[in-house]
């Protein structure tokens, strides 16, 4: 066995100039310990290779963004260490945290670990190694954050901000905090109750443990479209957590909205508490909103990892979406992570996406396919499974969306099938239509039938 390595994956230029990663100007990055890689190609097929690594770091790349690639090396090698350098925004950090990578570091965070590991430098004992690196290099990381995370007796807290174990709120030990995914509108009606519930159940189907929950507090029906699974109310899981992590291990867990009307300002106290129990015990969170707009719609549109805003085929849809987006802009809340969607495309609707886009001046506008009646039965007789199972073109819509949205991790697909699909991560492209040709009349036809004859006509 050879001696344990940590691996570096930076592009060029982060290569020729460390400084840029966070270490001191004129730090060598040639060491026996350390090897370096800019192509996420190599990286992986190198880290196949190595019998014995103590980390990788996972800073950018040549070809895909950091993120993707650190989710395609801890999906290939999970008994791997495998950081994200850089990254600080939450978009980025629940992404990391759904990937199941081990943490994302701060310059700061990076620089110390280097450090500690050159000190170390290679030992001969590699689980000696390992250990005493990630030690050492999680203590200079938390004197340089200044000491959060120590403790009296020299050792150090497994939850600490890059440990990727429990979470703040009191979730699950030793779990990444699960992909949240928010479904709004600027205003009712645009079926944000159904692509939730269609995602939820998608995704449940790939074997990613999913929960859905009903962020409607007034009006929200989930539990009548939803069909036979595991359910709570958001009350329950609030009072009793103990009840929803019996639940862990189910595909699909609904948390619905309450029953009663007069109980919707109350249970908003709670919605947060019971995001944060969901997040630390399941793979995916879909949730689903009203269509008036609260606090509470911020909350979660800062905390998602990707929010879908659905427009449907009314004008007052697209200037409601408008008017929202413009909300979010003055509140300060990045916009990057939003998929606009606009639903009931069809031949025959008024608008596609590429009209949405214009009225939103130029924005990236996916399409959501017109499902038909058979949405609207399978729906109402709490069929939704069977409707995942149809192949519905709606279905095959939302399958699309979440192959976008979904890191690769998540996605369910094998390792070797994820080369294709990993420079796509992010907002889902709008679907360009095909040319369509122009139905001709008779008159047109009986023209071009005649031409043939009325040439040799002239000829003779």
């Amino acid at each position: 066995m050879s001696a344990p390595l940590c691996i570096l994956c930076a592009c060029g230029a982060d290569l020729a100039e460390p400084q840029r990663l966070g270490l001191a100007a004129g730090t060598s990055l040639e060491a026996p310990w350390l090897k370096t890689y800019r192509s996420a190609a190599e990286a992986r097929a190198a880290l196949g290779r190595e019998d014995a690594v103590a980390e990788v770091w996972v800073a950018s790349s040549e070809e895909v963004q950091a993120v993707n690639l650190a989710a395609a090396l801890k999906g290939d090698h999970p008994q791997y260490a495998v950081f994200l350098v850089g990254g600080q925004s939450g978009s980025t950090r629940s992404r990391a945290n759904a990937a199941g990578l081990d943490g994302v570091l701060d310059p700061g965070e990076f620089a110390a670990r280097f450090e500690a590991a050159a000190r170390k430098g290679v030992a001969p004992d590699g689980s000696q190694m390992v250990g005493r690196c990630a030690e050492s290099c999680h203590e200079a990381a938390v004197s340089a954050a200044g000491g959060d995370g120590a403790r009296p007796d020299g050792g150090f807290d497994a939850s600490g901000a890059t440990s990727r174990g429990g979470s703040p709120s009191g979730g699950a030990p030793g779990r990444p905090t699960g992909f949240l995914l928010t479904v709004v509108s600027g205003s009712g009606g645009a079926g944000k109750s159904t692509v939730a519930v269609l995602a939820a159940h998608l995704a449940a189907r790939r074997g990613l443990r999913t929960a859905l929950l009903d962020g409607d507090l007034q009006f929200g029906d989930l539990h009548e479209l939803a069909g036979p699974c595991p359910a709570l109310s958001i009350e329950e899981a609030a009072a009793d957590p103990a009840a929803l992590a019996a639940l862990a291990d189910e595909a699909l867990v609904l948390v619905s909205a309450p029953r009663n009307l007069e109980r919707a300002e109350a249970v908003g106290d709670l919605f947060e508490t019971v995001v944060a129990q969901l997040a630390a015990r399941f793979d995916l969170v879909v949730v689903n909103t009203g269509g008036s707009w609260s606090d509470l719609h911020a909350h979660l549109l800062e905390q998602s990892a990707a929010s879908v805003f659905l427009v449907d085929q009314r004008a007052s849809s697209v200037r409601a979406c408008r008017h929202a987006l413009d909300l979010c802009l003055r509140c300060g809340i990045a916009t990057g992570s939003f998929l606009l969607a606009v639903n009931r495309c069809g031949r025959h609707a008024p608008f596609t996406s590429i009209d949405v886009s214009s009225a939103l001046h130029g924005a990236h506008v996916a399409e959501l396919a017109d499902g038909g009646p058979e949405v609207e039965e399978l729906l109402g007789a709490g069929l939704a499974s069977t409707l995942a199972a149809s192949g519905n073109g709606l279905c095959a819509s939302v399958e699309a969306m979440l192959d976008e949205l979904l890191p690769t991790a998540a996605r369910g697909v094998p390792a070797a099938a994820q080369e294709s699909v990993m420079a796509r991560f992010g907002l889902a492209r709008s679907r360009v239509r095909e040319p369509r040709r122009s139905r001709r009349g008779r008159a047109s036809r009986r023209r071009d039938a005649a031409a043939p004859a009325a040439s040799e006509a002239v000829k003779r």
